[in-house]
């Protein structure tokens, strides 16, 4: 009787093995390529107290799903800012690399300024205007969540112009980790008070020094980044994340309005500092 369950059993198995192995055809996923788009990295950032004048802007081509290069530097473009209510010209040397410098830019709060990129024949524009920030005032440390699922938390105070809508994106860089976290935030609720912005993240440690921005940014860049956040992966979106949008820029192509540009031009003056977790 036991050897009669003994063989049953090794049937059994030798089917699961059967079924396993019929199971590993090589199946090609066929992902729809829609051709390279130009992809614009234009963030013209303002340190308080700096003068500014070296910026640079990234260009570089998107490929397709599975190409062994996703990153495509876009070279021999003419790429300019003008700054609109002087007329002053920005020219952004190309480095040869997908990098455009300007070493001779001058930011001005509140003034609007115009991006212009000729490539390949085409025509690319945005205007943004540069937008003041907060000074940074102290950082609070502090522990979010209870028993094994906790994580540090930091919040950076600082004070709201009153009686303006306001927009805030805070950059959190700490030495421990590749990249940075990115955090928006509104002043809808606490106009003309103290304000924060905070990052919750489960991967500091104590001892790490953590690198904080807090730039002053548009309506239109911030509904921007709320999008491009929701749609990371962050681990906040519950069990209910967002349903996945098109996450449109502001650049577009002069000659097809129907090209899709990736990316943004931004222009932000920003505050700095650093904190050490305890």
């Amino acid at each position: 009787m036991k050897n009669i369950n003994i063989y049953n059993k090794l049937g059994v198995l030798l089917i699961i093995i059967g079924l396993l192995n019929s199971c590993t055809d090589v199946i090609d996923v066929n992902v729809p390529n829609g051709g390279a788009r130009l992809v614009v990295d234009a963030s013209i950032n303002w340190q308080k107290g700096t003068l500014g004048e070296t910026q640079t802007i990234h260009l570089r081509e998107s490929t397709a799903f599975f190409d062994n290069n996703p990153d495509v530097p876009v070279t021999g473009a003419s790429v300019t800012v003008t700054k609109e209510n002087d007329g002053s010209l920005f020219v952004f040397a190309d480095q040869n690399n997908g990098s455009y410098t300007a070493t001779d830019f001058v930011p001005e709060l509140n003034a609007s300024y115009t991006l212009e990129i000729l490539y390949n024949g085409n025509s690319y524009t945005a205007t943004e205007t540069l937008i003041a920030a907060p000074i940074i005032n102290r950082i609070e440390q502090s522990i979010e969540g209870s028993g094994d699922d906790t994580e540090i938390q930091l919040q950076v105070f600082f004070d709201d112009p009153g009686d303006v809508g306001n927009y805030y994106l805070g950059e959190f860089t700490p030495s421990n980790l590749p990249l940075p976290s990115l955090a928006v935030i509104s002043d809808e609720f606490t106009d003309g008070n103290e304000n924060f912005i905070e990052n919750d993240n489960e991967n500091y440690v104590a001892g790490a020094t953590v690198g904080i921005n807090v730039y002053g940014i548009s309506q239109r860049y911030y509904d921007y980044l709320n999008i491009l956040i929701q749609q990371s992966g962050s681990d906040e979106a519950g069990p209910f994340p967002t349903t996945p949008v098109q996450l449109k820029g502001n650049c577009t192509n002069v000659n097809d309005s129907n090209e899709e540009v990736l990316g943004f031009f931004r222009l932000s003056e920003f505050d700095t500092t650093s904190y050490t977790i305890d």
